[in-house]
């Protein structure tokens, strides 16, 4: 499987202007090969291959100012992106897509009729090298002379994946006006040990982000969204006063409007990133080997939850969620499988009984009696939908721990305020 790691680029004032250099000449390119892709898609003609493409820009002056092997790679994203226009425009056809795509863009600024750069792509890793002190690159050729045959940046940050490496991206960061390695590795897909089966059920939802359940344990895990939400909620409006200021001077967007976007969605990222770590290290201490999370794609369609839509739409990211565990638990051999939603949340998990909901977090079963907390119950339904025993849970219901975020890690909502190791504070007993 192949993974990403990321490192920031530190640059001097003449390294930060080779990297412009070469960003705007790779921005030239793409421009040129969207102008004739563009051309013969409106006039009704086969959009070029890439080896097409590649023999018709071999002489070109856009492509003779870049080293060979950061051109072909620039071809090829300009081909992939029409790849995926058609692949998009055939759902479109079919009905399964609202809007038309739009077709690939330049990168250029309409306001001002000036190109921007966004990445530097390199082809292959014997192209540059990276360790954890150094990024190393091939200079084009009329830049050599000065400076050397290659261009040699200092980086900071963690190679987190070691493994084979493949191609390498410098992104450019506008708002922040930073440079960033994306290195691509492939690692070895993790080994998946001969023990057990033994399943647990995880619930999405947005106040309560991810109820746990799992096989032969009597309670459940809450992660609540409380305090997640409301940092997102301070930091939307903080982008609302910054757009008001734009709006009175007659301006739509901002560097520092653009940071704000940044921050909200970093911030949010964090937490779920610790959620499914914290998740994971539940999952190894209970021995769990496969993980059913709920599949809520396309819920929200054709919704309108009126004031609620920013956290029904913007906050609730279930999507980005169900992926970063899904990685993580790849990362530890604990299979991952889909599950569909419906009837989760109706159905008593005792007896499979209708529930009552007298309110939003509380279902009611007059069959058996039992009272639930909503998502708990939920999770145990999904578990019991994939579980191959077919039958409902044999103890009556408890009251579910529940985690909250304290912008750092998931702690017990009871841990005091000079915190708790992570172990005593997730409320979970390990398992001998």
């Amino acid at each position: 499987m192949r993974r990403a790691n990321v490192v920031r680029v530190l640059s001097g004032k003449q390294q930060k202007q080779i990297l412009e250099i070469i960003g705007d000449r790779c921005a030239a390119l793409w421009n040129a090969v969207q102008y004739r892709c563009r051309q013969a898609f409106f006039e009704g003609e086969s959009v070029p291959s890439y080896g097409r493409l590649c023999s018709e820009f071999k002489e070109h002056e856009s492509y003779k100012a870049l080293p060979a092997h950061i051109g072909q790679e620039v071809i090829k994203k300009a081909r992939k992106a029409w790849d995926s226009f058609f692949a998009l425009l055939r759902l479109y056809r079919k009905g399964e897509l609202k809007k038309p795509p739009r077709i690939p863009r330049y990168w250029k600024d309409r306001r001002t009729g000036k190109r921007f750069f966004r990445i530097v792509p390199v082809k292959a890793s014997t192209s540059y090298s990276l360790n954890t002190r150094y990024l190393s690159l091939t200079l084009p050729q009329d830049l050599r002379a000065k400076r050397g045959d290659r261009l040699v940046l200092p980086v900071r940050g963690i190679l987190r994946f070691a493994g084979v490496p493949k191609t390498l991206e410098l992104w450019y960061d506008p708002a922040k006006k930073r440079w960033y390695a994306h290195q691509v590795v492939k690692v070895p897909e993790p080994e998946r040990k001969k023990k057990p089966e033994k399943q647990a059920a995880l619930n999405l939802g947005a106040r309560v982000l991810a109820a746990l359940a799992v096989e032969g344990w009597h309670h459940q895990l809450l992660f609540s969204g409380r305090e997640v939400w409301k940092d997102f909620v301070y930091w939307t409006k903080k982008i609302a006063a910054e757009q008001a200021r734009l709006n009175k001077a007659g301006r739509k967007t901002s560097r520092r409007l653009k940071k704000l976007y940044q921050i909200r969605a970093r911030r949010l990222k964090h937490a779920f990133v610790a959620l499914a770590a914290e998740l994971v290290r539940i999952l190894k201490r209970h021995r769990v080997t496969v993980l059913f999370v709920e599949d809520l794609t396309g819920i929200r369609d054709d919704m309108d939850f009126g004031p609620k839509n920013i956290l029904v739409h913007n906050f609730w990211a279930f999507g980005m969620l169900r992926r970063l565990v899904a990685a993580a638990c790849a990362r530890v051999g604990i299979g991952v499988v889909a599950s569909a939603p419906r009837g989760t949340s109706s159905g008593c998990a005792v007896c499979g009984s209708s529930v009552l909901r007298p309110v939003r977090y509380k279902a009611v079963c007059e069959t058996c009696g039992c009272v639930w907390h909503a998502d708990a119950n939920a999770a145990l339904n999904i578990l019991l939908q994939g579980s191959s025993k077919g039958h409902g849970v044999e103890v009556a219901p408890r009251k579910p721990l529940s985690l909250r975020w304290n912008y750092h890690r998931w702690e017990s909502r009871f841990a005091s305020a000079a915190g708790t190791p992570t172990g005593a504070a997730s409320g979970v007993p390990k398992v001998a």
